[in-house]
């Protein structure tokens, strides 16, 4: 129990750090981030199989490694996933992410309320989602979640993109 106790309150603290970057990190600037490559070094913190295809180039910061370690986190705590497919798109100037689990899914009753601030479908802190959908929106992208069949979950993350061309003229 008090193992427990102490990890709920390390996570409580680390996500109430994630949310007061959030609220202070207007004044960060966001920068060209290789969506792969966050994903991959996200990826090594978990024993789960993963396959990843495409990649593309976003404008964010240090919190977007924060937005994947959280969905991989709850599909793998919460959904009781052992298999992760990771696609990364680009379409126009948004890259889309489609993160897929084969874990038991998130309930309907549930779906429409895990981005709301303290939701805690599970024992978490509620926070977690919630700074990740407003990550998502501060670098002027949009998130959602859909079932993935025949079971688990998928994020989809539209985030803008860079062109790979602006980034070399840099």
């Amino acid at each position: 129990y008090a193992f427990n106790t102490v990890d709920k309150s390390v996570k409580l603290i680390k996500e109430m750090r994630e949310l007061e970057s959030l609220i202070y990190s207007g004044k960060r600037s966001v920068k060209p981030c290789d969506v792969r490559e966050v994903i991959e070094s996200v990826l090594k913190s978990y024993p789960v199989e993963c396959n990843i295809e495409g990649d593309s180039t976003v404008l964010a910061d240090e919190a977007l490694s924060s937005v994947f370690d959280n969905i991989i986190r709850n599909a793998i705590d919460h959904g009781k996933a052992d298999k992760i497919d990771i696609k990364i798109k680009n379409t126009n100037d948004m890259c889309e992410v489609r993160i897929a689990d084969n874990g038991i899914g998130i309930p309907d009753d549930i779906k429409v309320r895990i981005f709301d601030e303290e939701f805690s479908g599970g024992g978490g802190t509620g926070l977690g989602l919630y700074i990740v959908q407003k990550t998502v929106e501060r670098y002027n992208g949009g998130i959602r979640v859909e079932d993935n069949h025949p079971h688990g979950a998928v994020f989809i993350l539209n985030l803008p993109s860079v062109k790979r061309e602006k980034i070399e003229s840099q």
